[in-house]
């Protein structure tokens, strides 16, 4: 018997979240569908449905209740608009070869 949970190296936001309050050192909290793990406390990529990465964050608090994953992060850093252009394409040419797009 096992549990399906998924791993993710990602953080995306729901489609609602505001990525224009992303600051650093800004504390943002979301409800993700699904059960999901997350890596605690270490630098993790944020990143939206269109592949636009943001920045860095750490997640601080990870809480999975009834098929759904609440994660509490901070910012660490945000990208330019130059770093995050060149992180997409770098992801998406990555991404491609492994079939994750």
């Amino acid at each position: 018997m096992g549990y399906m949970v998924e791993l993710n190296t990602l953080l995306r936001p729901p489609e609602s979240f505001d990525f224009s309050s992303l600051t650093p050192g800004s504390s943002h909290t979301v409800t993700l569908d699904r059960e999901r793990a997350f890596p605690l406390h270490i630098a993790v990529l944020v990143v939206d449905k269109e592949w636009n990465f943001y920045g860095y964050a750490k997640a601080d608090n990870l809480e999975v209740v009834s098929g759904k994953t609440t994660i509490t992060f901070e910012m660490l850093t945000v990208f330019s608009a130059e770093e995050t252009m060149l992180y997409r394409s770098k992801f998406l040419e990555a991404a491609k070869k492994t079939g994750e797009v």
